[in-house]
């Protein structure tokens, strides 16, 4: 995993270092001027933006940096929570929201739910962005359409297995809560997941949970 942080903040650097594991390097940019073209020269796995480096409103060039990572996983560090900027972020393609405090551990675990195909936001924010997202789909759907046949007849293309995870994942539970429920390892259920997005035509845990529930909050949280 290589992983590209953009601050002029020290200390914050020396968090995100202390987050991954010594095989992981993080590379430093001080500038979003310096951040994009070394997105381009070599695209990195996880690319860490400081907040405070983005010119209002962030997540113009939040956008910018998400088109620019070609796959790359965009997560912004902001001062405090606000709800409208998160949301705004996540619009954009931002696959994390988190405080610029953020401890190291903290920070482990982000990247370990983004990793694993996740979104992590404030979880407070989950019941708007579920709405958000039902919004946004309503709107895309064609009204010719029925809503609910080809959800149903995609599930039932699900084999047993991925159907229990999927209700596993929509009940709340974290990858590795699955893997025990289910007596398999963590990347078996990563692997069941890449496939359920694939057949379900979703992209993350969020997405396949608003899918499930049709828009309705669910217990699933959009960390792990």
């Amino acid at each position: 995993m290589s992983i590209l942080l953009a601050t002029r903040d020290n200390e914050l650097a020396s968090r995100a270092r202390r987050a991954v594991s010594a095989e992981h390097a993080v590379e430093v940019v001080e500038s979003i001027a310096a951040l994009m073209p070394r997105i381009h020269a070599s695209p990195s796995t996880v690319i860490l933006v400081d907040g405070e480096l983005l010119a209002p409103p962030i997540e113009r060039q939040a956008a910018e940096i998400v088109a620019a990572a070609h796959g790359g996983r965009v997560i912004v560090m902001t001062a405090a929570f606000n709800e409208d900027e998160e949301i705004a972020l996540l619009k954009a393609g931002v696959k994390g929201c988190c405080r610029r405090g953020i401890d190291p551990e903290s920070l482990e675990q982000v990247l370990n739910v983004t990793h694993g195909g996740g979104v992590w936001v404030t979880r407070s924010l989950l019941p708007r962005l579920v709405m958000e997202l039902r919004r946004y789909a309503d709107a895309q759907r064609p009204s010719s359409v029925p809503e609910k046949g080809g959800a149903q007849d995609k599930l039932a293309a699900l084999t047993p297995r991925e159907r229990e995870i999927v209700r596993l994942i929509v009940g709340g539970a974290s990858n590795k809560q699955v893997a025990s429920a289910l007596d398999i390892s963590e990347r078996t259920v990563k692997g069941h997941l890449s496939n359920v997005f694939q057949k379900l035509g979703v992209t993350d845990r969020l997405k396949l949970v608003l899918y499930v529930t049709g828009g309705r909050p669910a217990a699933a949280a959009a960390r792990k």
